[in-house]
């Protein structure tokens, strides 16, 4: 098969605009690859970040793993845990008791209103 190639001469304000176009939808190879290169190094960088993390946590770990909480000090914990929890439910029971009782006052004023608005029409019919 042959293939006939025609070159046409073209406007550079067409040559121009088609490029610009083509480059504002597609990336480049050069800039594709400078990604690339850009995203690579990026990995590099966190993954010696995350060995020294890691470093630093078995350190840590090693050290707290030394030191041994005295039962005075565990003691003092569970006891602030336990109020905590304690204080925490005794809040929630307050806060639903106010809801159950605001939801009472909207109830006995929404009634109030109802009985006002019958005697009104009742008053007006007689």
């Amino acid at each position: 098969m042959v293939r006939l190639v025609r070159r046409v001469p073209v406007p550079g304000w067409i040559r121009r605009s088609v490029r610009s176009w083509l480059d504002a939808h597609y990336v480049r190879r050069v800039d594709h690859k400078n990604d690339i290169r850009d995203s690579l190094w990026e990995i590099k960088v966190v993954a010696r970040e995350l060995a020294e993390l890691r470093a630093e946590v078995e350190r840590l770990n090693a050290r707290v793993a030394k030191i041994a909480p005295d039962q005075a000090r565990m003691a003092r914990w569970d006891d602030a845990h336990r109020l905590a929890v304690e204080t925490a439910s005794a809040m929630d029971r307050i806060l639903q008791n106010e809801v159950l009782l605001w939801q009472a006052v909207d109830r006995v004023e929404s009634a109030a209103a109802g009985d006002a608005g019958r005697e009104a029409v009742r008053d007006g019919i007689r």
